[in-house]
């Protein structure tokens, strides 16, 4: 349900005139909406629920994607300014008792591609990548403090069904048979080794999108964009590279997709050594971290491809490890 009090706020408090509200999504405490007048481009509005870090959370992304606009001219969503200057809304109330933070950012111009993708769009889409992980060099001072870190800790803090079976701290779900439990536990077991064998370092790790799969880049003819910044955090490198290969994996040519990938990043930022060990890992953490998305959900059979996914986890995590 919108929170049409704390919209109309909204609306006024960055500038924007009236015009047709269209839903994006619903869910996780926020509301994100786009937002069109006649004659300007669309912007993007989005109501989160006001708790102790909200605004902390907020202003960290809002002034990282300023940094990487201006500063970096990367094509990403540009926030634009509360009217007293400020890039989030103060508390905005809902006239039912709850409170609201506000952001709004511009529009991101170009299509989202999906069985259209070619080598030259991951291309362009590993050198983006690239982009982005070399912005940390002289990133703003403070924004790494405010974000998490994107690492098997914080997912168990969010997918608490998969973080309560690796602990058998609950009855194991319907879904989930004593096998597959038990291939979850050495799942994280050696997740957590391999990521302990890692180099660490600038070189290896920032801030990152943490979800830049095709379906939050925009393309138009000479570049590439990205959106849906809500979960950026501080990670490695090879991380946003295994989500972008990880959703066109089984496809045909995938192989060449990734070269594309790895080929268009290392012209903008030369690769390290161990880079292709690195993404074997986060490829099997992805895979780790899609397994809690999809127990999460009210029955992992909601989507007929849930259960089978889950049950060729742990075999594609070990095979990962094992090369």
């Amino acid at each position: 349900m919108i929170p049409t009090r704390v919209l109309r706020h909204a609306r006024s408090g960055f500038g924007l005139s009236r015009g047709h509200v269209r839903v994006l999504s619903t869910r996780f405490g926020k509301v994100c909406l786009a937002h069109r007048a006649v004659g300007d481009e669309p912007t993007q509005i989005r109501l989160v629920q006001r708790s102790a870090d909200t605004r902390t959370r907020l202003d960290a992304e809002m002034r990282w994607l300023t940094y990487l606009a201006h500063e970096h001219g990367l094509s990403v969503p540009v926030p634009r300014q509360w009217r007293d200057g400020r890039l989030v809304s103060p508390a905005l109330a809902d006239g039912v008792g709850g409170s609201w933070h506000a952001v709004a950012c511009s529009w991101v111009t170009g299509r989202h591609l999906n069985h259209g993708l070619r080598a030259r769009d991951f291309a362009m889409a590993g050198g983006l990548l690239a982009h982005l992980h070399r912005a940390n060099a002289n990133a703003p001072a403070g924004i790494a403090d405010a974000r998490p870190i994107w690492w098997i800790p914080r997912l168990f803090e969010l997918a608490t069904t998969l973080r309560d079976v690796v602990a058998d701290a609950i009855p194991r779900p319907a879904a989930v048979s004593a096998a597959l439990a038990d291939g979850l536990r050495r799942s994280s077991a050696a997740l957590e080794s391999a990521y302990a064998s890692l180099p660490h370092g600038t070189d290896y790790a920032g801030l990152i999108h943490t979800d830049a799969h095709w379906q939050n880049l925009r393309f138009s003819r000479r570049r590439v964009g990205l959106v849906d910044f809500e979960d950026f955090a501080t990670g490695r490198f090879m991380l946003d590279v295994a989500c972008l290969w990880g959703k066109v994996e089984s496809r045909r040519g995938s192989a060449r997709m990734l070269d594309a990938i790895l080929d268009g990043y290392d012209r903008v930022s030369a690769l390290p050594a161990a880079h292709r060990r690195d993404l074997r890992v986060m490829l099997a953490f992805r895979r780790f971290d899609y397994a809690g998305w999809v127990l999460s959900w009210p029955r992992p059979d909601s989507e007929p491809w849930g259960v089978e996914f889950l049950a060729g986890t742990p075999d594609y995590i070990e095979r990962l490890l094992a090369i």
